[in-house]
């Protein structure tokens, strides 16, 4: 027997065993807690729930975490008067519940603003994982299948699933280098009429580290070369910015492009401007 198993190993190399990636997935609702309507982002990773929401009547950011395990939604929100806790369940994208402190509780009520990956995915797998060059093997619920090739220099595959377009479908961002706090990532859009994924948009694939603001439709990039230069990008429905600031000389720029028709604006810019509209750009909800 131990000839046989040393035999099927020489036959069937470990790089080439299929293992599963760790996901993330983050989805934005909209809803209700009691009469207030309230806007919130949830990120889960193997049973685990953090984000935070906000009543759109304040834009003040509160931060939630807790458990995910089956449809049961189990989160706490830390308050001056003690923690309050939400108890919902998660059903066809919507969440309904309640949301209790101190004995007083109100129904909640949230809708998806977009699929789950689990909506559209059966399985997802990668080969080869011990190499930089891999496969991605994806599943889908309707039978059919999809390999994307992918480079990366992390030692396990990464991927986070997050509607980066705004069409109501989860997009896919798998992790390539980590490399003191800039991640950079390989994009691809969920294509619903193909029912595949496909290579993200230039302005897209250039993004390091991104942060997606939901509630605006914001999506926006930061990264530092050196110690003091920095760079960063900030997508929004209609125009495109790129911004540059050496805070060592104190001087920066900012491209503004529009996605339609003309030509760029190019203007010099501020310290205080590049923070405030990119290095700690806020939203209306006041939380980076």
């Amino acid at each position: 027997m131990k000839i046989y198993i040393f035999l099927l190993a020489l036959f069937f190399p470990l790089s080439c065993l299929a293992v599963t990636p760790e996901i993330n997935e983050t989805i934005a609702y909209s809803g209700k807690i009691g009469k207030q309507n309230i806007f919130m982002t949830l990120s889960t990773a193997s049973g685990k729930v953090f984000g935070n929401y906000f009543y759109t009547k304040y834009n003040s950011p509160i931060t939630l975490s807790g458990s995910l395990s089956d449809s049961k939604l189990l989160l706490t929100e830390e308050t001056i008067n003690g923690n309050a806790y939400i108890n919902a369940q998660i059903k066809e994208g919507s969440i309904n519940g309640t949301w209790e402190l101190n004995g007083k509780s109100h129904k909640i009520y949230s809708k998806a603003l977009s699929k789950s990956y689990e909506t559209i995915i059966k399985e997802i797998d990668v080969s080869d994982e011990d190499n930089e060059n891999k496969i991605l093997s994806i599943t889908f619920i309707d039978g059919s299948s999809q390999n994307i090739e992918i480079s990366t220099l992390e030692k396990s595959t990464s991927i986070i699933f997050e509607d980066f377009t705004f069409d109501g479908y989860p997009d896919m961002r798998i992790l390539e280098v980590e490399t003191g706090g800039n991640s950079s990532f390989i994009y691809f859009d969920y294509d619903a009429k193909n029912r595949k994924f496909k290579t993200s948009s230039n302005e897209i694939s250039r993004l390091v580290s991104p942060k997606i603001f939901h509630s605006e439709k914001i999506i926006i990039s930061t990264s530092r070369d050196g110690c003091c230069t920095y760079h960063a990008i900030k997508i929004l429905p209609t125009e495109v910015l790129s911004a540059s600031y050496d805070f060592e000389s104190k001087t920066g720029s900012e491209i503004i492009k529009n996605k339609g028709a003309g030509s760029d604006l190019k203007q010099p810019i501020t310290e205080k401007y590049f923070e405030d509209n990119y290095l700690n750009f806020k939203g209306s909800t006041g939380k980076n």
